[in-house]
């Protein structure tokens, strides 16, 4: 079983929207080679990934915002806690001026 099915996919649709709503993140990164994704049935949800421990939330920083990445880091995990039963780890894998 894959560990996309444990993540529901209108959740994870849901927690991409959320996240990219978050000051000081541009978008979720997909990883070098597409790798970072919560995969469907024709569907994707890239700069997600669930691990047997955790699910990982892969960004890309808005240099714009002076916010430490601590802060953002914060808050994206306080946005995706509720939506999920595991931890949340954040990887800030690349950074741009301004959002997607």
């Amino acid at each position: 079983m894959s560990a996309s099915v444990l993540v529901p996919r209108p959740t994870a649709d849901r927690l991409a929207a959320a996240i990219r709503a978050v000051p000081g993140v541009a978008d979720l990164h997909s990883g070098r080679f597409g790798e970072v994704a919560l995969l469907y049935p024709r569907h994707r949800v890239t700069g997600l990934r669930r691990t047997a421990d955790a699910l990982e939330v892969w960004l890309v920083v808005d240099l714009s915002d002076p916010r430490p990445l601590a802060d953002i880091a914060a808050e994206v995990r306080a946005t995706v806690a509720p939506l999920v039963d595991v931890p949340v780890t954040v990887c800030f894998a690349d950074a741009r001026e301004g959002a997607a």
